[in-house]
């Protein structure tokens, strides 16, 4: 058996372990679209569609920075696949993200590659918080500004708005950069270790400072070629935001914008805890926690969030199979084919 073989058979079998673990999830699923509009939840095809269109057109944009020419329709399965991968083996990015270095391995470098992922995440980093801060706004000028939940949910984004803020002003120098990192995952690294974790050496953290400057040296000369990157990332999340709206409005309620992104937002931050808890539960919590406290009730907030993360990890698992297997398998038969013919 050949090792794609066998890696396409590891990742079926880790598949169905996630299946069964998940049959009592999808079974609630279904009591819960007994309550629905189901003719507004298929809504969210198109949209989750949308998120990998942005996502594809993110690599093929940033890539011509390099002057590589890639083609939508040759970077687009292999995004559905990466996305599928981070699905299946959820470890920050880490394994879709190898995956889809392997899958342009022929056609950008390795650096290249690590600079196109290192820029998502800072894009996404300040996507977010471009985010964040028009929920402020928005929830600023809504009616309820009077409830206490509500002041407390304003104070805590305007406390993450200047710590962004912060983050990013010593993020411009090097060597302050490195020394914060240096410090900050000391802790992280006991915690990592109590959990059999592996810690984050200084290879990673130089890594990371160094490929994060070789980001501000490239834009630096030119600004504006980081500007359709950047507003690919934005639309991925932009993209999340109206998935949840869209499932609120399956149950029959028009939400406030300003609500969704909050509650999206607070569960990216607080779901970096679920590496302390195998990823089980901090996501969702945080997100009902959220929803509740700006003013929805609790069943509402359970439900929606309920049908927006089994949605959003379930709707385009099938179609990422499928394309996976063309990436693992149906790519090697073909070169092997091709090698034959040459003979």
């Amino acid at each position: 058996m050949k090792l794609r073989h066998f890696a396409f058979f590891i990742i079926l079998v880790v598949l169905g372990i996630l299946v069964l673990q998940n049959i009592g999830k999808l079974g609630e699923l279904i009591n819960l679209l007994k309550n629905v509009n189901i003719a507004i939840l298929l809504l969210i095809i198109p949209v989750r569609y949308l998120y990998y269109w942005s996502n594809s057109r993110y690599y093929v944009h940033f890539y011509r920075l390099f002057n590589r020419r890639l083609q939508f329709k040759k970077v687009y399965p292999a995004v559905v696949s990466m996305n599928f991968v981070n699905t299946v083996i959820p470890s920050g990015g880490i394994s879709g993200g190898t995956f889809f270095a392997n899958a342009l391995e022929e056609k950008v470098t390795s650096r290249e590659s690590f600079l196109a992922q290192a820029f998502w995440y800072l894009a996404s980093f300040i996507g977010l918080v471009t985010v964040l801060a028009s929920s402020f706004i928005i929830l600023f000028f809504s009616n309820s500004i009077l409830r206490v939940s509500y002041r407390f949910i304003l104070i805590f984004i305007s406390i993450l708005l200047a710590v962004s803020f912060l983050v990013f002003a010593i993020s411009l120098n090097e060597t302050i950069m490195q020394k914060v990192l240096y410090i900050s995952t000391r802790p992280i690294n006991w915690l990592l270790k109590l959990i059999k974790r592996p810690a984050i050496g200084e290879v990673h953290i130089e890594r990371f400072v160094s490929g994060y400057h070789d980001l501000i040296e490239l834009f630096q000369a030119s600004p504006r070629r980081a500007v359709q990157p950047f507003l690919d990332a934005l639309i991925c999340i932009l993209v999340e935001v109206l998935s949840i709206m869209v499932v609120f409005l399956a149950f029959g309620v028009v939400i406030n914008p300003g609500v969704a992104a909050a509650g999206y937002i607070f569960a990216m931050i607080f779901s970096l805890l679920s590496i302390f808890t195998n990823g089980v539960g901090a996501y969702e919590a945080t997100m009902v926690a959220v929803f509740v406290a700006l003013g929805q009730p609790l069943e509402l907030s359970i439900s929606v969030t309920a049908v927006y993360r089994l949605i959003a990890m379930w709707l385009f698992i099938p179609y990422g199979l499928w394309f996976y297997k063309q990436q693992m398998l149906d790519s090697d038969d073909d070169n092997n084919n091709e090698l034959k013919h040459g003979e």
